[in-house]
Order: C-alpha cells, then structure tokens, then sequence
C-alpha cells in the first residue's frame, strides 16, 4: 500500500542547503575582501566557525530526513523515530551555537568599528554577554535537563529529569532577547552615522548595509512562535516541527549573510570602478585622437590620472572609512585622500589645474595660428 501522507522533508533539506551554501560563499567573500585591505581579526575567524557549524548542524538535518523527517511520526515507536529525534537534538544546540557566534562576529565587527565612544562600547558588549550566555544556555540546557540524555530520542530509557516547563520558558526568553537584539543592531548603526561628517548619500548607504540585520529579526520571532512545535518523544503527531526548523536555518543564514556583506562592499566597488576605468579610458581615447591641441591633451591626461586615485570615502570599506572620520567629531569636511597624513586636523581640499606654457612656444603658437 502507497505511503500517501505529506513529507515536507526532502523541500525543506533542498532550501536550508541552498540558504547554508550561499551563506557560506558570503563568508568567502567576506574573507578575500579583508584580507585584501589588511583587516582581517577575530570577527572574521568567528564567522567561519559559525558558516562551518551551520554546514554541520545541516548535515545532521539531512539524515533526520533521510529518516523520516518531515511527516507525523506517529505511533508505534520506530527506530526511525528515535533516529529522527537524535539527529534533531544534536543539530538544534549546533545551529543555536552558530547563530549565536555569528551575532557575536558582528558585534565585535561594530565595536571596532563604530565603538567612537565609550558608552557605545559598553552598550555593544553588555548586548553581546547577554545573548552569548542567554544563547549557549538555551542549546544546554535541554541536553542536561535529564540524568540520561537518551531519553530525548529513547522513551525505554529510566531516569529523572528537571522541570521542562521552565526550560521552554527559558528558551522563549532568551529568543524574545535575539529578537531584540537583532533591532538594537540594526538600529545601533543609524545614530552612530548621523553623528558622523560624511555625505548623506554615503551614510544613508552604509546605514542600510549595517541594518539588514533587521530581516533577522523578522525570522528570530516567527521561529520564537514556533517553539512549542518540537518534535519530541511526547510530541510525535505532528509536522509543526518543520516550520521551527526552518526558521531557525533561515534566522542562522540571514545573520551569516547580512553580517558579511558590508565586509565585501569593497570587492564589489573596486569591481564596478575597474570596469568604469576602461570605460572611462575609451571613451577618452577617441576624444584626444579627435583634438589637435597638444596642451588640452596633456591637461586630460592629468585629470584622467585623478580620476583613477582611489577615494576610501567613496571606494572603501567600511571601517577604512570611519578610521579617517574618527579623528574628527565637529568639522564640516574631513580628508578623504588615503595618503592624507593620519592625525592632523581636518580640512578643506582643493585641486587646481595649472597650465605653464613657455614664451618660445607661444610665439610659435601664434605664428603658426597667422599662417
């Protein structure tokens, strides 16, 4: 007889794979863009470890499938079943730890870069001890509450466990705090932007990189809704499971990503400025082949040698950006030439062209001008 009951399984496994690969060819990004401007710290380590615990965690995601995830468990008992309800219990502490290890990253990314002041500093790591504790406490916590962890995925098991209920209680409270924090990351970036001597079109840019954090936010409590629905050795009718599953990958890919990509916003701007550069080059080589004055040539020329020198204003990454912004809190322009000396007050910068044309060679000029 055909097995005709629902298996939201093998789409789920499908689209946290997805999710998890790209996520991880952020992180990849992230790495070669940091590395390339010398910036690369203890932010980025972390957020390898976690891209690597979220491949793992949905390793273990692929084999309760393979074993019957995604459709009602039911009764009787299979060692299906209790497959099924081990390989959920070991993944749920590893993607909890992954998540929870890839705020941290950002946090710390946040604090080297927009700590300018004390009490910013303070405020991003009370913020980071708290769902750093609240977090590894929550993927512990049910690992331990029984003497015996096999009676998670084994109901023949004899042994003694604490208070379950509080357990809940403790992992709504400690994702009710992600939540939080996850928007007081996303907002944390906007009033330290607006406090800074940069141009609107630059920090409204830089506010939104910083801020997708608040998508994650959006996953975090949709998944903190669903937390009743674990599937457990007493909860085995149902497919609820599948939604906090899912939420919880997609909380851990979201985080993963939008925490990486202002990391690599300068691989993709030195990109768009090479290719403008050949552009640009081409479009310059026709205009000259087109003029016949040797001294507008020349004056092209330099000012196609300006055009191509960087601007870390413009180009940048971000924390290259603010570590020249940093120096002053009340002007109204600072340098943004990166061979600009570090430490010296700000200024306003002015390019002049000037042109010296020799005597000799304006009288031949104006005599070839006369003939």
């Amino acid at each position: 007889m055909t097995d005709t009951t629902p298996n939201h399984g093998p789409a789920l496994e499908r689209g946290i794979w997805v999710a998890v690969i790209i996520a991880a060819l952020i992180v990849i990004l992230r790495v070669f863009a940091k590395i390339k401007i010398n910036r690369f710290n203890v932010d980025d380590v972390l957020m390898i470890i976690a891209s690597i615990s979220a491949i793992a965690s949905t390793v273990f995601l692929t084999l309760s499938v393979q074993h019957g995830f995604g459709k009602p468990l039911g009764d009787p008992f299979t060692h299906d079943t209790s497959l099924v309800l081990k390989y959920i219990a070991i993944q749920i502490p590893i993607v909890t730890l992954s998540t929870t290890i890839a705020r941290t990253s950002f946090i710390i990314y946040l604090v080297a870069v927009l700590g300018t002041k004390k009490a910013y500093q303070i405020s991003l790591w009370i913020v980071l001890a708290i769902q750093l504790a609240g977090n590894i406490a929550s993927a512990v916590l049910p690992l331990s509450i029984c003497k015996n962890v096999n009676i998670l995925w084994d109901p023949t098991v004899k042994t003694t466990c604490g208070d379950d209920a509080a357990v809940i209680k403790f992992a709504y409270f400690s994702n009710t705090f992600n939540s939080a924090t996850d928007l007081f990351l996303a907002v944390f970036p906007t009033v330290v932007f607006w406090n800074l001597n940069l141009k609107l079109r630059i920090k409204i840019s830089l506010i939104v990189l910083l801020s997708l954090g608040i998508v994650a936010m959006v996953a975090s409590i949709i998944k903190t809704t669903k937390l009743d629905t674990l599937p457990s050795i007493t909860n085995l009718g149902t497919t609820g499971g599948i939604e906090l599953i899912r939420w919880g990958y997609v909380e851990n890919a979201i985080i993963i990503i939008t925490s990486s990509i202002p990391c690599i916003r300068p691989l993709i701007i030195s990109s768009v400025r090479k290719f403008s550069s050949i552009t640009r080059s081409y479009e310059l080589s026709h205009r000259q082949t087109a003029q016949n004055d040797n001294t507008q040539s020349r004056k092209i020329r330099s000012n196609l040698s300006n055009l191509k020198r960087p601007r870390d204003v413009e180009h940048g990454s971000v924390d290259r950006i603010l570590e020249q912004s940093q120096t002053t809190h009340s002007g109204t322009f600072f340098s943004s030439e990166p061979e600009s000396p570090r430490g010296v007050h700000p200024s306003i910068m002015k390019q002049v062209d000037i042109e010296v044309i020799s005597d000799d060679e304006a009288s031949r000029s104006d005599t070839t001008r006369r003939t």
